[in-house]
């Protein structure tokens, strides 16, 4: 497997992945990541460094984005999603290969901390927890234990309220 960072000639081949990956096999309707990860590419908040793709054997089977997000408005952290596995190349650890590489590069960038909206099954293997214990705020309370946060390389968290990139809406 190869780890990258995506180029803008990636794109039909990520959002065909993202459709795969969340619409269910006998659906229809397009879900809603594949419109976010069009507008996360295009906003102000997005940082090529991180959308990364896995790929195996020349084909895109996985892919990453973490853009930009604010706590309070001042506090740079970056918001984490959409993360998409081809459903036949789920469970082989393309996803949590993903999860570090992004971890790896936010640490090496000098961020603070990431945050995800997320499965409080998976995301914990990862060192996420819970972020309104620790006063870190979703911009949707009833988010819960699911609104989770990594704080990297000793940097302690901030409190306040967090807002992702302007595409999420929230």
């Amino acid at each position: 497997m190869l780890l990258r960072t995506e180029t803008a000639a990636d794109r039909t081949a990520i959002r065909d992945l993202t459709v795969r990956a969340f619409a269910g096999p006998e659906s229809d309707v397009e879900p809603g990541e594949a419109a976010l990860l069009d507008d996360l590419f295009g906003c102000e908040e997005y940082l090529e460094d991180f959308s990364v793709v896995a790929e195996v054997g020349g084909n895109i089977v996985g892919h990453v984005i973490a853009t930009r997000g604010w706590v309070d408005g001042d506090i740079p952290l970056l918001g984490l999603g959409p993360i998409s596995v081809a459903p036949e190349h789920q469970g082989r650890g393309i996803g949590g290969a993903l999860l570090n590489e992004i971890r790896d590069r936010a640490t090496a960038a000098g961020e603070r901390a990431i945050v995800l909206l997320g499965h409080t099954g998976y995301y914990p293997r990862f060192g996420y927890v819970p972020a309104i214990p620790a006063g870190l705020l979703p911009s949707d309370m009833s988010w819960g234990e699911h609104f989770m946060v990594l704080a990297l390389d000793g940097h302690s968290l901030p409190t306040g309220k967090f807002r992702y990139a302007a595409p999420f809406g929230v």
